[in-house]
């Protein structure tokens, strides 16, 4: 798939299944696709998607351009929207946060997920476990919300 194709897909769902599936075949995929998939997404953790393919062809100074500007997007969020398990699980899970320090290391990497952690200890409990995603990025649900 390209990104004119893409960027065009509507429905949120089959771009976040694209998305997922690009990182997880990522030699059919180019930088620039990622880049633009990152550009398109309004979801953190569809951001985050596309920093994972995007961290296979750049290097941690072009990775840290994004991630200063997820971390910013991280901040406010949890200013507007602090109960965000939506966002926050998928990001904590093992396919985003957890591979990309695994695998990068990189000091943006480290600083995000601090502050993700941050947030994510100050959410109500009762938002806290509901799911989250495996290792392929398929939905685990961990119990049903109250």
């Amino acid at each position: 798939m390209n990104i004119e194709d893409y960027t065009s897909i509507k429905d949120i769902l089959k771009r976040n299944t694209v998305l997922k599936e690009a990182v997880s075949n990522p030699d059919e995929y180019s930088k620039e696709f990622f880049l633009a998939a990152f550009k398109k997404e309004r979801y953190l953790d569809m951001k985050l998607t596309a920093v994972r393919g995007y961290a296979e062809y750049a290097s941690e100074e072009e990775v840290g351009v994004l991630m200063t500007k997820m971390l910013e997007l991280l901040i406010k969020r949890g200013q507007t929207t602090p109960n965000d398990y939506q966002e926050y699980e998928p990001m904590r899970s093992p396919f985003l946060m957890p591979y990309l320090l695994s695998k990068y290391n990189y000091q943006c990497f480290k600083v995000f997920a601090e502050q993700l952690d941050k947030q994510y200890a100050a959410m109500d409990d009762e938002w806290k476990g509901i799911f989250t995603l495996d290792a392929n990025g398929d939905i685990v649900q961990q119990r049903i919300a109250k």
